[in-house]
């Protein structure tokens, strides 16, 4: 989303040791850091002796240092970032998350200025941690933290308006867009597109704010929906009006006034309206699910996502029909979200059931036949054997899935 690309450069780590050392060479360094010099000195000595504990000793290790008292150029040196990031997930992938989120927590709590150094790293791995719990307090800290810093973590913004989005938490997700959108919309560092995406998360959130007050249609709300909107560039031009046309399909289709007698020709490419045809049926979508799945309305737009995202990537599609589907099209869709370092793994996750739903909702509309839905229901359980190695890996990180089964 932003300009930098990459995780930030951080100081590289020695390499593991490649065999395990006993445990009483490991008891051996405990002690050596229970004594009234407490540390070896200099970093290397440090990073030497980390390398060669074990996941306890460098727990140990860990709190031990975060307890001194020592000068800036200490903390400036060691790289605290990847030991923490290092012993963070081991400690996952031995399912003890809880111990790792405990790390995190004492680092805040014990050295602030050297948690907000790495912060959104830090609040990527609590996000994941407390959003399927409903932490309100904890989200709200992070929103703070992203306020403060929000060119240097726009990465993680976007990330986290998924994460909120995903668990269907949809005051964080009008908070954070929102204000992100309005300190950033002037940035000469960000790429357009992504101030673009954050304006579009700010403006369905001002949407669906307006479609569920109690107050829908009345004066008093399209006041307020009228300026909610300006507040957010909606208009480009003026004049400044609700009567604008996608705007009001918009809402009164996401409200059921409008009903549509789709049909599968409305979304030939050769067709000239096959754009808006696409527009409105997937915004449909959205209803569809705030409706018959009981999914939160972001979280509707977060599927919106993806199935635009996909469609939109295709290079080939069958008899000019929009929503085409292949194996390996989907197939490279999600490997997209998997690739090294991404941080994307969650929407990935995601991806398979937002198509599952889709393909179900075209199927009620009439626009797939019966074997058209197998076809891709079969393509959907293929695709599901590898995610779910995945999912196994990671329990703690997706668990927005066990409420969509």
């Amino acid at each position: 989303m932003s300009k930098r690309k990459g995780k930030k450069g951080k100081k590289k780590i020695k390499g593991r040791r490649e065999e395990p050392i006993e445990n009483a060479e490991e008891n051996e360094v405990r002690e050596a850091y229970g004594t009234t010099t407490g540390m070896p000195e200099g970093i290397d000595a440090w990073w030497d002796d980390f390398e060669k504990l074990e996941v306890d000793g460098k727990l140990d290790l860990l709190y031990n240092t975060f307890a001194r008292e020592e000068k800036e150029e200490f903390w400036e040196d060691l790289s605290l970032f990847d030991a923490v990031n290092k012993v963070f997930n081991i400690l996952a992938s031995k399912s003890r998350v809880e111990e790792g989120i405990k790390l995190f927590e004492t680092l805040k709590e014990q050295r602030p200025v050297q948690y907000m150094a790495d912060y959104q790293y830090y609040d990527y791995y609590l996000l994941h941690y407390y959003a399927p719990q409903g932490e309100k307090e904890r989200m709200n800290e992070i929103i703070k933290h992203f306020e403060r810093y929000p060119e240097e973590g726009i990465d993680h913004i976007a990330i986290a308006l998924d994460i909120f989005r995903l668990y269907g938490m949809a005051e964080e997700t009008s908070e954070l867009s929102r204000k992100a959108y309005k300190k950033l919309k002037k940035s000469e560092e960000l790429m357009s597109w992504g101030i673009d995406e954050l304006n579009q998360r700010a403006i369905f959130c001002a949407i669906r704010e307006y479609i569920t007050s109690p107050n829908y249609g009345e004066e008093e709300a399209e006041r307020a929906f009228l300026t909610d909107l300006k507040g957010l560039d909606f208009w480009e031009e003026e004049p400044a009006t609700l009567d604008d046309e996608q705007l009001q399909n918009t809402v009164k289709t996401l409200r059921g006034e409008i009903r549509r007698d789709w049909k599968r020709e409305d979304f030939l490419i050769p067709n000239a309206n096959y754009e808006d045809n696409v527009y409105l049926f997937v915004t449909e979508f959205i209803r569809y699910l705030h409706i018959e799945k009981s999914l939160e309305w972001v979280t509707g737009d977060l599927f919106f996502e993806l199935v635009m995202e996909y469609f939109g990537e295709i290079e080939e599609r069958r008899g000019g029909f929009y929503f085409s589907y292949s194996k390996e099209s989907l197939n490279e869709y999600l490997v997209s979200y998997f690739g090294f370092l991404s941080l994307n793994d969650a929407k990935g996750m995601a991806g398979l059931k937002a198509h599952e739903f889709f393909s179900s909702f075209m199927h009620q509309k009439g626009i797939i036949r019966d074997k058209e839905l197998r076809k891709i229901e079969r393509v959907i359980e293929e695709l599901n054997v590898p995610l779910r190695k995945f999912y196994e890996r990671n329990t703690w990180k997706y668990r927005f899935l066990e409420a969509w089964r």
